[in-house]
């Protein structure tokens, strides 16, 4: 007594009904591993951004200290204008460097939340196309189960 088609087209059904949950699963986990890669790589251009702030903070406290210096040998008044004037300018270009630090750690922050919100939307189309596979297979599979078992056709699968 052999296996009939239509049981042969059932069970090939499963099967890939199978493979595809499979395939579901995998690109889940690949998705979960580029979401904790991503959060990673957000985390330290969030630390880089912090770094090269304290960096540029730094080279202003020291470019203040050092005018302080030369105004004393230089016999600058403290409150002289144009002493002032150049601690001021100092301060403002330190400002709008760490602004743009600031600005770039957030920029590539949002970059890595954009491409973590792009690998969601792709998964949860893999994951859907792949239920739409199964139930595709499986309701075509029986089908032709039921198309062959109804014709009452005795030939074999390797007959067909």
């Amino acid at each position: 007594m052999g296996v009939g088609a239509g049981t042969m087209m059932m069970a090939s059904s499963a099967i890939g009904a199978v493979g595809t949950l499979y395939n579901i699963s995998a690109t889940k986990a690949a998705n979960k591993r580029e979401q904790a890669r991503y959060e990673r790589e957000a985390l330290m251009a969030k630390i880089d951004a912090i770094e090269q702030e304290n960096i540029r903070k730094d080279h202003l406290n020291q470019e203040l200290a050092n005018n302080l210096a030369f105004q004393s040998t230089a016999s600058y008044y403290d409150d002289s204008r144009s002493f002032l004037n150049i601690n001021k300018t100092a301060t403002k270009k330190a400002v709008k460097d760490i602004d743009n630090i600031r600005i770039m750690g957030k920029s590539v922050t949002l970059k890595y939340r954009e491409q973590m919100f792009e690998n969601d939307v792709a998964t949860a189309g893999k994951v859907f196309g792949g239920w739409v596979s199964i139930g595709q297979g499986l309701t075509s599979g029986y089908a032709m189960y039921d198309y062959y078992k109804e014709k009452g056709t005795t030939q074999k699968w390797w007959q067909v």
